[in-house]
């Protein structure tokens, strides 16, 4: 059985992340493996809790949706005051995020795949969408997608929480000058304790915007 994996970039990844607080994505349906349907995308998405939907199309577009709320199929308008929409390009260096219109739904729960009244996911079963601007969330359509409606890719992430600050340092260091100097003494004069074996090197492995690159880059500043 093959592995199903995301089509974000590492820098698409990245920038998703940053619409967020301390969370992971865990890839629940991708259209391209589990088909472009509402029913499909409702088997898989459904009483997940807060999801993400990640939308791809051949004008470099990532753009999509968040709900903090469960998909249930009730009929029902939903109202979510965290829900946004957003949208990567490659011309843009941080995303655009379009908060939903205040006293409106977020989103209506339904057999169909996702609506979000601007926005309306695998239309009709196809790979497409519907775009209406100003019905819940205000945005200009060259910059949320470029006005190219058709998918290329079409993506649903479970967005889980990892906790926030701890309360209180666990830890008490004085991070003095002095201190500073004596630590990177320390680290420049390391030689391993086994002879044959001239230096040390560090393997960093974790998922994409778990801070790899932020650490070799704090390392790489200080000396």
């Amino acid at each position: 059985m093959s592995v199903v994996t995301s089509r974000l970039s590492e820098d698409q990844g990245k920038k998703l992340l940053s619409l967020f607080g301390y969370v992971r994505l865990h890839l629940l349906y991708k259209a391209s493996i589990h088909g472009y349907t509402a029913a499909a995308f409702h088997s898989r998405c459904d009483k997940q809790g807060p999801t993400v939907i990640t939308a791809y199309n051949n004008a470099g577009f990532v753009y999509g949706a968040y709900t903090s709320k469960d998909y249930t199929q009730s009929g029902e308008g939903i109202t979510d005051e965290e829900a946004f929409l957003f949208s990567i390009s490659i011309e843009e260096r941080r995303p655009v995020r379009v908060a939903v219109n205040s006293g409106q739904s977020a989103f209506t729960h339904g057999a169909a795949g996702p609506n979000y009244g601007a926005l309306v996911f695998l239309n009709e079963d196809k790979p497409e969408i519907l775009s209406n601007p100003g019905t819940g969330f205000n945005f200009q359509p060259t910059e949320m997608h470029g006005g190219d409606l058709v998918l290329t890719e079409f993506e649903v992430y479970r967005v889980e929480g990892l906790g926030g600050l701890l309360s209180k340092p666990w830890r008490n260091v004085n991070w003095t000058t002095e201190r500073k100097q004596q630590l990177m003494k320390v680290i420049q004069n390391y030689q391993p304790d086994i002879k044959t074996v001239h230096q040390a090197r560090v393997l960093l492995v974790g998922p994409i915007g778990s801070g790899k690159s932020s650490f070799f880059n704090s390392i790489n500043s200080a000396f």
